[in-house]
């Protein structure tokens, strides 16, 4: 069992015992002096919209994991502002982190997070909300994040990060305003672990930052939140650069799935955009199998190799040509889903989804 698994069972412990939790991630929080003599805090802020208090969790995650949780409770109908939360609450003197607010599940819809992040000079207080965001609503493999940079490279110094909600593994990619792919990163974070890259061009990339950067973060394995800010280096005042999770052109020839193996596309990806077009259906009470073969190549028809990203569904490749075996559980009978593969041929490498029926 990892420290994130151990963290949520232990905030679960908190919660009435017939409760299961869900979590709102505050993507980036700190306390702490910063670049060009700013100073930082963070507020958060948390409403009860119900008629009786609400228990709650709140988690620290850093670079090294997650504190223990610290237990408060919101009164009906109030709300709460816990200042300087990453000093008051988890005794950080300096620090860049992510809150994680864990509450039952069933009381969730009534609870609104939000926080602020600003820097306090002698010019006065400049800061940025940072809005609390699902878990459940992270990017997951084959999403593609986009952070837009700032129109001045010179004015404005653009820092980014991210909230590994599970294992991640990331293909990060720099491009430039006129489309031009200027870097390429990959790399791999551990579920419940905040990542922040200050200057992030230079720092990930190890390149100059330029006007109308962009930086896409494509998720291959696990799921993140994204998240960016543009400080104007004259004033210390930052504005908040939320992730946009995109859909992309991919650079894998998905031709789509083979449903009954006769060699045939019957459900294409007519617009490469990693997402069959159609649903396929999978049947739940045949007593054997569902087989089907996921037809993919390279740009120039390259040979490829293919990887089930949510085994866990029962599915299997059972051989280097993409043949699925699938026999789900009757339990997801009417239910609708996906299957996750990743492909990789001539070089690029793509996660495409299938949606399913489950018959």
């Amino acid at each position: 069992m990892n420290l994130k698994s151990i963290i949520t069972a232990a905030s679960l412990a908190l919660l009435p015992l017939s409760a299961s939790a869900a979590s709102l991630i505050v993507p980036v929080a700190g306390t702490g002096p910063g670049a060009n003599g700013s100073q930082w805090q963070s507020e958060l802020t948390l409403h009860n919209g119900g008629g009786s208090a609400i228990p709650a969790s709140l988690i620290y995650h850093d670079g090294a994991g997650a504190t223990a949780p610290v237990t408060i409770s919101i009164p009906a109908r109030a709300t709460i502002s816990l200042a300087d939360v990453v000093k008051t609450k988890f005794g950080r003197e300096t620090g860049t982190g992510a809150i994680e607010v864990v509450v039952a599940d069933n009381l969730a819809s009534r609870v609104a997070v939000t926080s602020r992040t600003f820097n306090s000079s002698p010019a006065g207080e400049f800061g940025q909300d940072i809005p609390a965001v699902k878990a459940s609503d992270a990017a997951a493999a084959g999403d593609v994040t986009v952070l837009n940079g700032p129109s001045s490279a010179e004015a404005y110094r653009f820092n980014f990060g991210l909230y590994a909600v599970a294992d991640a593994t990331v293909t990060w990619e720099l491009l430039r305003a006129d489309g031009t792919l200027a870097a390429t990163k990959a790399a791999t974070y551990t579920g419940g672990t905040q990542t922040q890259y200050n200057g992030g061009i230079s720092a990930l990339f190890g390149v100059e930052a330029k006007n109308g950067d962009a930086v896409h973060a494509n998720v291959t394995a696990g799921s993140a939140i994204f998240y960016g800010s543009a400080i104007n280096n004259a004033s210390g005042d930052p504005s908040f650069v939320p992730g946009v999770k995109t859909r992309q052109e991919i650079r894998i020839n998905f031709n789509g799935v083979d449903v009954d193996e006769d060699g045939v596309v019957d459900v294409k990806d007519a617009d490469r955009d990693g997402v069959l077009d159609g649903s396929i259906e999978i049947f739940t009470s045949m007593g054997f199998p569902n087989y089907f073969r996921v037809v993919a190549s390279g740009e120039n028809g390259e040979p490829a190799t293919f990887e089930i990203l949510d085994a866990g569904n029962d599915a299997m490749l059972i051989d280097n040509i993409g043949t699925i075996s699938w026999a789900p559980s009757a339990a997801v009978r009417g239910e609708t889903g996906s299957l996750k593969v990743r492909i990789t041929a001539g070089g690029s490498t793509a996660v495409v989804t299938i949606p399913v029926n489950y018959r």
